[in-house]
């Protein structure tokens, strides 16, 4: 996703509500609420309690809350999940640290 990044919500910021993302978006500061896009990335540090639903995801940073993604979903070593977690493809990077439930359908979900 380097290069790719259409929006960006900063280091520092914090936002709060419903966001619709087209394209993809690199989370670095605090969200929270409801996150819908295609290719979202949370940066190491970024703070996200949020219901997210993604094309594909990757997560860097620390995650609670729902987790949806219809194709991939990737955490790095840095990344922090307690959240419930609903993908088809898991990649999972040695240190990377999950606690929750995840369900994997054998086919990938309608959009």
């Amino acid at each position: 996703m380097a290069g790719m990044e259409e929006s960006r919500i900063g280091k520092g910021t914090k936002v709060s509500g419903n966001l619709h993302f087209h394209g993809a978006v690199r989370i670095e500061g605090e969200a929270d609420g409801e996150i819908v896009g295609d290719e979202i990335m949370i940066a190491e540090g970024a703070v996200v309690a949020a219901k997210i639903t993604a094309t594909r995801l990757i997560v860097a940073g620390t995650v609670s809350g729902e987790i949806v993604v219809r194709q991939r979903l990737e955490l790095l070593p840095s990344a922090r999940l307690r959240c419930t977690v609903n993908t088809p493809s898991l990649i999972l990077n040695e240190g990377a640290q999950f606690d929750g439930d995840c369900r994997m359908p054998r086919e990938r979900m309608a959009a």
